[in-house]
């Protein structure tokens, strides 16, 4: 396996985890039924006011100075999964 490649699994790894520490520190999640492919809402039970203050959460510890992390709306309607979490939020440019 290239470095490239281990470079990238580690750093999604990364990004998994800190998620996962968000659900479970924050929104009271037990982190065994955490998953990539977990649904926040079939999986996880969470309800729209849960989705809310998680994402502000992420937005929040995603953010780094000069490089402000904001999930809209729009955007944040096709994040089904966790796994769609981890995507978006490379797409964004996070450097875990």
């Amino acid at each position: 396996m290239t470095s490239l490649i281990m470079k990238s699994r580690a750093k999604l790894a990364k990004t998994f985890d800190r998620i996962q520490k968000i659900l479970t520190d924050e929104m009271g999640i037990e982190g065994t039924s955490i998953k990539s492919t977990s649904s926040f809402i079939d999986d996880l039970n969470m309800d729209a006011d849960d989705l809310a203050e998680f994402f502000t959460a992420v937005e929040d510890s995603f953010s780094q100075p000069g490089k402000k992390i904001e999930i809209p709306d729009h955007e944040s309607d096709n994040l089904v999964t966790i796994q769609d979490l981890i995507d978006y939020l490379q797409e964004q440019g996070i450097e875990d």
